[in-house]
């Protein structure tokens, strides 16, 4: 299969250099982002998503039907965003049919959070939108609420009536009677600065060496530490080979999530602490001190 619409976000070169991209967050099945590619194939569509089954469809179907405007990235669109584009260089956003999380604890989670819509306010052209379709009363007056808090878009919303559904769910529910709704959110202004959570990317991973001290790392199996705020890492399985280990490690980074293996090799009188070379991480100031954590820690 061609990987070529694929973009590594841990790997490729930032800021993207792509010129009038139009991005779609969640696409799903890939029926919209697809509809619209072939539509207007002059145009580059980047295709955010967070499940893994979903980027494979894409591929596949990319692949199959040769379409070349195209380009998917598996990653949380909020650090996406934040990572791959430079400032108004996005000229539209769609968001079709997002989760809602309609319990009232979980509303923080919502892709329409003020925290989100302001990364993405700060990546869109001004007179460009963010253009949300949602079946879920409360998602639309969540998603107000927060947008008018940025006071940078001039805010439309109506109930949705379509003659062509952009998805199989949308026919169905359009079938139902169920009420759709479309919000427009046009850039007129640059927003209210709102603080947000980011990472911050280094250029390179340092390994850590420790001479003349055998180090246990088998104290740090099956356990969770808090390295300091905003910074979590948990340890899984340890494995020992001849002297050198391997551990599972999980780590949150401000809520960016990222799974690998952290490498303990011996070399001579001394080890190396080293992320794994088979791991694909982004390399962040966290990765690193969670490398620095365990070696402090192997020594204990």
């Amino acid at each position: 299969m061609d990987y070529s619409c694929y973009i590594n976000v841990k790997t490729v070169e930032k800021p993207l250099n792509i010129e009038d991209v139009e991005v779609e967050i969640g696409f799903g099945r890939g029926d919209f982002i697809v509809k619209v590619a072939k539509e207007h194939p002059k145009k580059t569509f980047i295709g955010f998503e967070i499940a893994e089954v979903s980027i494979k469809k894409l591929l596949k179907r990319v692949n199959r039907e040769r379409i070349k405007n195209i380009k998917c990235v598996w990653v949380d669109a909020f650090f996406g965003f934040q990572l791959l584009f430079k400032d108004r260089q996005v000229k539209q956003i769609y968001i079709n049919y997002p989760d809602p999380f309609p319990k009232k604890r979980d509303t923080s989670r919502r892709i329409t959070r003020r925290e989100s819509l302001y990364v993405f306010s700060k990546k869109i052209d001004t007179g460009c939108y963010i253009d949300i379709r949602t079946d879920h009363f409360g998602f639309l007056e969540y998603t107000l609420e927060q947008a008018k808090q940025l006071e940078c878009f001039d805010i439309n919303y109506r109930e949705l009536r379509v003659n062509e559904p952009i998805t199989k769910y949308e026919e169905k529910w359009m079938k139902m009677g169920k009420k759709l709704y479309h919000i427009k959110l046009k850039k007129i202004k640059e927003p209210v600065f709102t603080e947000v959570r980011r990472i911050k990317e280094v250029k390179m991973l340092f390994p850590v060496k420790l001479e003349n001290i055998v180090p246990n790392p088998r104290a740090l199996e099956e356990t969770e530490h808090k390295i300091r705020d905003g910074l979590n890492a948990r340890f899984y399985k340890v494995w020992n080979k001849n002297g050198n280990f391997l551990i599972e490690t999980i780590v949150s980074e401000n809520g960016f999530v990222q799974k690998f293996m952290i490498i303990i090799k011996r070399k001579e009188n001394s080890y190396i602490f080293d992320v794994s070379p088979f791991s694909d991480v982004l390399k962040t100031k966290g990765i690193q001190e969670v490398v620095n954590f365990v070696a402090k820690e192997s020594i204990k």
